[in-house]
């Protein structure tokens, strides 16, 4: 019998299938609709022994509604245990996510100070001891939010993505500027963040994930691990310790 996680972000649906612990199926979708179907393409929904819903985008009650005739279905709030101290002041407040994706470092790291860098629409920065306590974090915009922003709220500048190719200290037309001024600043900021955290934190791992995560494989020169389903095995691990 699997485990089910339902991750709901800003941008889609995706959802995993847990054995042991371990992710044997990924799936995603972009509609409420499609998540049965897409569900029952993969595996019987008869399989799945309980299931957890997390989202930042739709209700979380929409999404186990779809799920509740055929299995147990547990939705993510603050009221649940979880298997590390909060010690945040509004846990209220606290996105799923950044709860999932600590309690997911704590576990697959443990006895470490873990930076966990989680990058898509906003990027966000989370810390959780080696004692287990996750003490807080900080909230930036994402990599494209900040090229969106720029075409946004000015009257010329065109609307750009990530090049990855795209190098130097300064651009010498409009596109390069644009791009080296978001690529470059986004990257100074995380590498001094991670400069600051590791000065307060001993022996401090850094974990990226998030979808923007491959824009730091090579260019973050620091103890680093880059795990794309960290939020996932976090939502697992908080669906197991609450039964």
């Amino acid at each position: 019998m699997y485990n089910f996680v339902v991750d709901a972000g800003n941008t889609s649906i995706k959802m995993f299938l847990f054995e042991n612990g371990e992710i044997v199926h990924r799936l995603k979708c972009s509609s409420v609709e499609e998540l049965l179907p897409t569900l029952e393409s993969t595996v019987p929904v008869c399989s799945i022994a309980k299931c957890i819903v997390s989202s930042v985008s739709i209700e979380q009650e929409t999404i186990a509604e779809v799920f509740r005739p055929f299995f147990p279905v547990m939705l993510f709030n603050s009221s649940l245990s979880f298997p590390i101290s909060i010690r945040y002041g509004t846990p209220n407040t606290l996105g799923s996510d950044r709860v999932a994706a600590v309690v997911g470092a704590a576990r697959r790291y443990p006895k470490r100070n873990v930076l966990v860098i989680d990058s898509g629409t906003a990027i966000t920065y989370d810390i959780v001891t080696a004692e287990g306590e996750y003490l807080g974090g900080n909230i930036s915009p994402g990599l494209n939010t900040r090229f969106r922003a720029l075409h946004n709220f000015t009257g010329k500048l065109p609307l750009l993505q990530v090049d990855n190719s795209l190098e130097g200290l300064f651009g010498t037309n409009t596109q390069e500027a644009i791009g080296l001024g978001v690529q470059n600043g986004f990257l100074y900021e995380v590498e001094a963040t991670i400069r600051e955290f590791a000065r307060h934190f001993d022996d401090l791992l850094v974990v990226f994930t998030g979808g923007d995560s491959f824009f730091f494989e090579k260019r973050i020169n620091f103890s680093n691990f880059a795990e794309p389903y960290l939020v996932a095995f976090g939502l697992n691990e908080i669906l197991e310790f609450n039964g």
